[in-house]
């Protein structure tokens, strides 16, 4: 039998053997004690029968301090009693129908039993001498019958701590139980029209309709991997837009087994079933928790939080909710909240939009119009050479015939390819700027096809044209061919490296990181910012050998004859300037507008956070980027962030300029001065790494960001070291004789220099000056390295990284890397920005990703060249003294 049975028995026995009282008075009272203390015992009774429920603490609540705040359910306090004074001082009332606003707390019950045992001991000294044994026994029971209680609570409290305790309940943030029953305080947080489809929504829950169901379905929370990176609890905002949609049930057509399964499937997803009576939209809010159980969060962590709710609550109505409700362990604050379906963005309201498509109209009608006019000109000059052809076969050997038809001049074939010559203008080589600087024609004819300034210009845009000088397999006489190479595996492992930034950062299990970077082959992922010094070399060693190439042959005197040293280096300063910005700027200008507009976008309608400002930066700070020169000011103003290579080998160009034109007359000052550039740039980066504690790291491999990495003064000696080996390159005119000794120690030592930049770091421990040290030399030892490949390949030592460098395969993906750098990152955010959830990062993923931005990014560079990069070449060079023969 139940102790609590036995009490009560036990009291019933007492009471009915006290002997009776003379005096009514006393009889009276004592029949009200009895009655009192029945009642109160039943009511023990039956919280005992529950298994000791919460209603426990309301006998021994002041004696056990809780932990976690309590618990507002109902079974709480449904079977609570509770002890309030009559004009005796004692009475009974039970109160386990009342609201739940009306009961009393743990701590006021705590004080109504003690107040029982005072009342009791009371009226033991003033009752007769049985009646005071009664009490004394009646009082020893409750003391018994309390204990027995605090243990069955202590046992209930141990299972409520366990249970808050799992990772689940303790990472409860917003959910439908925590809006349910809090929305009486709730609902203050938010009026109007959202606060009447909250109240639906509300009701839905706690009726279990099932369109409410699917809206906390959609809803994010805590579902796993918390401790392995996971910071996106976005939920499906897919599942919250299509509730909007009413979908009938579908119907059975042909049964056989496989539509029976899938018919059953169906009725149990979202495109079954009514929809909620109000649209929905789908809100993130960008929430920061902390919690003073450091154990649980160590520190400050910040998630985000999907959530479908109402339409027709503001993202501020949104952030007043979720900052007003109180989760159970965790404190949080809403910093904002983005809503796609409520926009805020449109194209046709912006202005660079509309430039955009301005520029990309008139371009498209010229490329189009240019190109029927060059297949025009084509069909023409085919149909007079087979016309030649013909005449020629009836006339006499070895007579020369020239004809005139139609206004168009003489006609010449060369090398096996028909060409017309556009006053003499430049062979097709190639699209960079520096390659440019000279070339011959190859057309072996002084005949011409005389076009107008305004034909040439419009034929330029020949998309025709473009690609065959694309894809042209051919080099120029004055080109090095390793560089191809070079500079397509450099833009590879950029993408590449871009890649794994992306998906570490839109990762829900990025804490793999920390296990990858313990790998020795990750090295070759954070080793991929050596890939810029590869083109700072590449970029020096170019303008170096063409300037004096060019100047050897006296090509650049056209510019500056009949004038004064200081007028002419000035003259050529300008031209080389004026040359690169404006090759340079076209492409740049329009992905510039591209980026802006696509991130404004993105602010407005992605589910995730873009990664950087460019929506604020490139509005205000556009005009840096046009003048390359935005690396000066501080990187959080910078606009398109990976557009710092561009502005920092620019400003290298000018000073490059500056000490070529001044070496052709004064070659020993400009030697020294590069030099004492180049020492500078050293002491510079050693400087500014060891002041600002700098330690290179596998874990954040762009450290110091705006102080180390992006600054020209940090990073000139690898341009300098380009410039060297054009210097090189050009005095031995490619022809180096070594021993083959000095040959297998050169690429020895390059080979070891090189893994040990790469693969240098890993398990490596450095102090500051070490670090400092290693920070002004590695990147110039980089371009070392390089500088020695392309001396080894191109003077015949090069083995079989020769052919491997130079395979003409590598050509068309050599001259579109410009493109391709500037809209990689495009292309790279495009894609992470129209997810609706994180990615589970993997090795197969990330390289599936990999080759498929890669491809697309070509594809897009590939068009972009053909439609802004290309024409504005053409049209320099038919500005330049020098002029290019358009192809057939």
């Amino acid at each position: 039998m139940s102790p609590l049975v036995l009490v009560l028995l036990n009291v019933l026995v007492l009471v009915n053997s006290v002997e009776p009282q003379n005096e009514n008075k006393e009889s009276a009272r004592e029949e009200k004690l009895r009655s009192a203390l029945i009642d109160a015992f039943q009511s023990i009774k039956k919280a005992s029968a529950k298994g000791g429920s919460d209603d426990g603490a309301d006998l021994i609540g002041s004696l056990i301090t809780m932990p976690f705040p309590k618990r507002n359910d109902k079974s709480t306090t449904e079977d609570a009693f509770d002890l309030f004074a009559d004009e005796d001082g004692l009475s009974f009332a039970d109160f386990s129908n009342i609201e739940p606003e009306a009961k009393t707390t743990t701590t006021e019950n705590s004080h109504n039993v003690q107040h029982i045992v005072k009342t009791t001991k009371l009226m033991a000294k003033t009752t007769s001498k049985p009646n005071r044994d009664i009490l004394s026994k009646l009082s020893d029971s409750i003391r018994t019958t309390v204990n027995e209680s605090r243990n069955v609570l202590r046992k209930e409290t141990q299972m409520n701590m366990t249970e808050l305790l799992g990772i689940e309940s303790m990472l409860r943030l917003f959910d439908a139980d925590i809006l349910v029953k809090q929305w009486p305080v709730l609902q203050k947080s938010v009026s109007g029209e959202c606060r009447e489809d909250l109240q639906t929504y509300v009701g839905g829950l706690q009726e279990r309709k099932l369109w409410a169901l699917k809206m906390e379905d959609a809803s994010g929370r805590y579902t796993s991997m918390f401790y392995w990176g996971n910071n996106y609890w976005t939920g499906s905002a897919e599942l919250c837009d299509i509730l909007n949609e009413e979908h009938e049930p579908t119907r059975l057509g042909n049964k056989s087994s496989t539509n029976d399964i899938f018919h059953d499937w169906r009725q149990d997803l979202s495109m079954t079933g009514s929809g909620p009576p109000f649209e929905t939209a789908f809100y993130v809010a960008r929430v920061i928790i902390t919690t003073n159980l450091t154990e649980i969060v160590k520190t400050r962590r910040t998630l985000h939080l999907g959530i479908c709710l109402p339409f027709s609550c503001s993202r501020a109505s949104v952030a007043s909710l979720v900052g007003d409700a109180r989760a159970p362990l965790l404190s949080h604050k809403v910093m904002a909240v983005r809503s796609p379906q409520h926009g805020g963005y449109t194209y046709l309201g912006d202005p660079t939009f509309i430039v955009l498509l301005a520029v990309s109209t008139v371009v498209g009608l010229l490329l189009i119009t240019s190109t029927a006019y060059d297949m025009k000109i084509t069909r023409d000059v085919r149909r007079r050479k087979q016309r030649v052809a013909n005449i020629t076969a009836n006339s006499s050997a070895g007579t020369d015939l020239k004809l005139n038809l139609n206004g168009l001049d003489d006609i010449t074939v060369a090398n096996g390819k028909s060409m017309y010559n556009v006053n003499n203008n430049l062979a097709i080589n190639s699209n960079t700027s520096e390659e440019s600087l000279t070339a011959d024609t190859a057309s072996t004819s002084t005949d011409e096809l005389k076009l107008s300034i305004w034909s040439e210009l419009l034929l330029s845009f020949s998309m025709k044209a473009n690609v065959l000088q694309i894809f042209d397999q051919s080099v120029g006489p004055d080109t090095v061919p390793v560089v191809h190479g070079l500079r397509t595996m450099s833009m590879v492992w950029v993408i590449f490296g871009h890649t794994c930034i992306v998906v570490f950062k839109y990762a829900d299990n990025t804490a793999l990181r920390a296990v990858l970077e313990k790998s020795f082959l990750f090295q070759l992922i954070i080793s991929a910012v050596y890939s810029v010094d590869t083109f700072f070399c590449l970029g020096g060693m170019l303008v170096t050998f063409l300037y004096f190439r060019t100047k050897s042959k006296g090509k650049l005197d056209r510019l500056v004859k009949g004038h004064r040293k200081l007028t002419a280096g000035v003259l050529q300063f300008l031209g080389l300037i004026g040359y690169r910005f404006a090759r340079l700027t076209a492409p740049y200008l329009f992905i510039l507008g591209v980026v802006e507009v696509t991130m404004k976008w993105f602010v407005y309608n992605s589910v995730f956070e873009p990664p950087a400002m460019d929506h604020v930066n490139c509005p205000n700070y556009w005009w840096r980027n046009l003048l390359y020169i935005n690396t000066l000011f501080p990187v959080d103003q910078m606009c398109m962030l990976w557009s710092w290579y561009l502005s920092d080998d620019t400003q290298f160009y000018a000073v490059s300029a500056i000490l070529l034109i001044l070496a052709t007359s004064h070659f020993k000052l400009s030697a020294g001065l590069t030099g004492v550039l180049f020492i500078s740039s050293l002491v510079t980066t050693g400087y500014v790494s060891y002041s600002s504690n700098h330690i290179p790291n596998p874990e954040d491999p762009f450290t110091q960001f705006d102080k180390v990495y992006e600054k020209p003064w940090t990073r000139l000696g690898p341009y300098l070291m380009g410039m060297l080996t054009g210097w090189i390159l050009f005095k031995t005119n490619l022809k180096i004789r070594m021993n083959r000794i000095w040959a297998w120690v050169g690429w020895s030592v390059c080979s070891a220099t090189l893994l040990f930049l790469i693969f240098g770091l890993y398990k490596t421990e450095m102090g500051v000056w070490s670090a400092a040290v290693y920070s002004a030399m590695s990147h110039s030892l980089w371009a070392a390295c390089i500088g020695w490949i392309i001396i080894a390949c191109s003077t015949g030592y090069g083995g079989w990284v020769t052919p491997l460098l130079s395979s003409p395969v590598l050509y068309p993906f050599s001259r579109v890397t410009y493109c391709a750098y500037l809209v990689h990152p495009v292309v790279l955010r495009y894609v992470a920005m129209h997810f609706t959830h994180p990615i589970h990062m993997g090795e197969l993923l990330v390289f599936i990703l990999f080759l498929g931005l890669t491809i697309i990014s070509y594809a897009l560079a590939f068009v972009i060249s053909v439609a802004y990069e290309a024409p504005i070449v053409t049209m320099l060079k038919i500005a330049s003294p020098q002029r290019k023969p358009h192809r057939i």
